[in-house]
């Protein structure tokens, strides 16, 4: 597996590429600005983008979005409430992603905003805005806040706890250390 975080200018938000050495087929997570950083990665590994991953419908994660679908012939994959195009696959909980030889699985993380998705593959996971290290995503009533909660402790705190959690902002975590120590679920 081919795995490499970018932090980018637009609100410091994270975006990610998870790839496959052997088919050499890509997936980007969240894409906030379509950095050059990030084209030169995948020209440099020959890597072939098949698929954006949107966590959630936001400006910071979806900004660069335009440019990669004029760029690449990536399908997109977003949550059920977003709004959609041509090359849009609709996702929703326990659906399939695939990239390569790996097999990712949709978790269902709303609150913060009502389209907000994670997504696991063996080993990591990634949580958008819904959860970072120590915290949670933002949300406008206590309402979304408790089912933020629910969700995460249900979908994504159940993963083994060496997971690694990769967020849509700050840094990386694992399943474990916010079990146990991240506030909103000790």
């Amino acid at each position: 597996m081919i795995f490499r975080p970018f932090l980018l200018s637009v609100n410091e938000a994270n975006a990610f590429v998870l790839a496959c050495e052997e088919t050499r087929e890509a997936l980007l997570v969240d894409i906030g600005d379509l950095d050059g950083r990030i084209e030169d990665f995948l020209h440099e590994h020959r890597l072939r983008l098949t698929t954006i991953f949107i966590t959630h419908d936001h400006h910071d994660h979806t900004g660069g979005l335009r440019s990669a679908m004029n760029r690449y012939d990536a399908q997109v994959m977003i949550g059920h409430s977003a709004a959609g195009g041509a090359r849009t696959r609709k996702v929703a909980h326990n659906d399939e992603v695939r990239v390569g030889k790996f097999t990712g699985r949709v978790l269902a993380t709303p609150g913060h905003t009502d389209d907000s998705i994670s997504l696991a593959f063996p080993g990591l996971v990634f949580t958008g805005d819904a959860l970072f290290s120590g915290s949670i995503g933002g949300v406008t009533s206590p309402d979304d806040g408790r089912r933020e909660v629910e969700h995460i402790r249900r979908n994504v705190l159940t993963l083994p706890d060496d997971y690694e959690i990769h967020p849509g902002h700050g840094p990386s975590s694992t399943v474990g250390i916010e079990r146990r120590y991240n506030p909103f679920f000790v």
